[in-house]
């Protein structure tokens, strides 16, 4: 199995006002992960940091901690810079990325480069994206194109509330419910081996449910589709 090992990783806050909102994500039904999301508003960007890490009787058996992280514009939320550090059993790396001054391409950490599609978005840009834009009935049905790990998907996100149901899923009274579906569109990964999470999404006809409250945050999000898929909820404080 190839393992990466890359420097400069940086877990350093940029000073901004910070929210802290506790996950749990659970795969195949079963809970396995405690994910954390840190917000940092800045002046005009947006740094997030999701920390997942196994619950500790699960880790003693199969010790899994990942750190995804992205900066991106406050207003448009697209992505600037973004990395991931993974520690799956045996498999572990540390992958940085940060696009170009004119924006068109993107260096990664171990050498690659990639060019960078017009208003695309990495994963975690565009779920906090969709989030903002989901009281904003008119802005759906929407494509966008998503960034990951040096391939190009499109994502088609649909909106559904109490008064245009979901076919499938039963909504509580102000929740809406954005879907979407991932299709590959080109572009070749930047590395031979990938996390889970991103295995699970980088999937074609993968679907990405979001589950948003009144005030802008999300509840629920489900990548994949049962048995095999990953379902992260908010824990309540």
């Amino acid at each position: 199995m190839a393992i990466l090992l890359m420097a400069g990783f940086n877990t350093g806050s940029l000073a901004g006002d910070v929210t802290v909102i506790p996950y749990e994500a659970s795969y195949m039904g079963i809970r396995l992960l405690n994910m954390t999301l840190t917000w940092e508003d800045l002046d005009s960007t947006v740094q997030i940091t999701y920390d997942n890490q196994l619950k500790p009787f699960i880790a003693y058996f199969h010790p899994i901690h990942n750190i995804y992280r992205v900066h991106f514009d406050k207003v448009s939320y697209e992505p600037l810079s973004w990395s991931k550090k993974v520690s799956e059993g045996s498999l572990n790396f540390l992958l940085e990325a940060n696009r170009s001054a004119d924006g068109l391409s993107v260096e990664y950490s171990n050498g690659a480069f990639r060019s960078f599609p017009d208003e695309a978005f990495t994963v975690f840009s565009a779920t906090h994206f969709l989030a903002s834009q989901a009281n904003t009935p008119d802005f759906f049905p929407r494509d966008l194109k998503v960034f990951i790990d040096g391939e190009i998907w499109n994502a088609t996100a649909t909106r559904y509330t109490v008064t245009q149901p979901h076919p499938d899923i039963k909504l509580e009274h102000s929740q809406v419910l954005i879907q979407t579906d991932l299709h590959y569109v080109g572009g070749d990964r930047v590395m031979d081996k990938n996390d889970i999470l991103m295995d699970v999404i980088a999937s074609e006809g993968t679907q990405f449910m979001l589950w948003v409250e009144r005030d802008g945050t999300y509840s629920k999000a489900q990548f994949g589709k049962f048995p095999k898929a990953v379902v992260l909820k908010r824990l309540k404080k």
